[in-house]
């Protein structure tokens, strides 16, 4: 993998992890508690998602190797699902301007690290993500080390953001990080991105 590459990949998954959903209002809730359980929830996501990434990447690889042909089946099949979430990234409607704040009750470490990694792990939505996004980077002679590389990639970017989140809610001491009216923002770009690596694909086909 090339550079521009590298940093296509930490791109889109860094927009990917600052969309709004359900990990980030699990890490708000857990660093809401404390640091240590906000810190604690990050990781443990990132764990989950490392799973995921290092499933995937390997997977593919040899995908490749035994067939060929259905794995240009999932390129294709691939580059349709970016075009679909870029395309529901686009068309969300706005939200309205007020925000209401979350107020969760107190949890322990334990809990946060079991939230954090199972908000990640038991979410589908990643395995499907990962194996459109892996897939217009996996090739059949990729060494062992890339396939690492990206899985930690990943895993890091996912860790990296989600700790700012919690370092962020412990110095601000605010229930609420990004309002909607941003976070609907950073959606409409993940789509921009999404689509724009999907014609990628299709144009090096």
């Amino acid at each position: 993998m090339d550079l521009l590459s590298w940093l296509s990949l930490a791109g889109i998954c860094a927009l990917g992890a600052m969309s709004p959903g359900p990990s980030l209002l699990i890490v708000l809730r857990s660093a809401s508690s404390g640091l240590q359980q906000g810190l604690a929830s990050a990781i443990a996501h990132g764990a989950g998602v490392a799973i995921y990434a290092i499933l995937t990447a390997f997977g593919l690889a040899v995908l490749i190797t035994s067939s060929p042909l259905l794995f240009n089946i999932l390129q294709w099949a691939g580059a349709a699902m970016l075009v679909y979430l870029g395309w529901k990234a686009l068309s969300a409607s706005s939200p309205g301007a007020s925000a209401a704040a979350v107020e969760p009750p107190h949890q322990s470490l334990k809990r946060s690290i079991a939230q954090g990694f199972g908000v990640a792990f038991f979410n589908p939505k990643i395995a499907v993500f990962f194996t459109a996004l892996f897939s217009q980077f996996v090739s059949e002679q990729q060494a062992l080390s890339t396939k690492l590389g990206m899985a930690a990639l990943v895993s890091g970017v996912d860790t990296i953001w989600y700790c700012i989140v919690a370092l962020a809610v412990h110095a601000s001491r605010k229930r609420q990080l990004v309002s909607k009216h941003i976070g609907h923002r950073i959606q409409q770009v993940f789509g921009v991105l999404l689509i724009g690596l999907a014609a990628r694909l299709i144009l090096s086909i």
